[in-house]
């Protein structure tokens, strides 16, 4: 069992340092195709209600992934920076309409 549990603390190192280069993989990943959606949510809506309709549930998925971000901003674990942290938290919030300094002291 001590062995299984040191291999496993040695996979799960690699996960436990931010990584920039990730970090603006995840917010471009999430942030792009969220706009994108939004903005072809607003080209169809005079087109086809249920088109639009149907484009906000990826949307909403995409929404979820950048609060996702911005709660681990939140907790310090998306860049090394603190100040970068609460930047793309502040960031986030824009989107999530959730007060990131709010909602880091409470979460906290």
């Amino acid at each position: 069992v001590t062995a299984d549990l040191a291999a496993l603390r040695r996979t799960l190192s690699s996960h436990q340092t931010s990584s920039r280069a990730s970090s603006l993989g995840q917010l471009a990943s999430s942030f792009l195709p969220f706009l994108a959606l939004c903005g072809a949510m607003y080209a169809t809506l005079a087109v086809s209600l249920w088109l639009t309709l149907a484009m906000a549930v990826p949307a909403g998925g995409f929404l979820v992934r950048i609060f996702v971000i911005q709660h681990d901003c939140g907790h310090g674990a998306f860049f090394r920076s603190r100040a970068a942290n609460d930047w793309i938290g502040r960031l986030c919030s824009l989107a999530t309409l959730t007060p990131y300094a709010n909602w880091r002291r409470q979460h906290a």
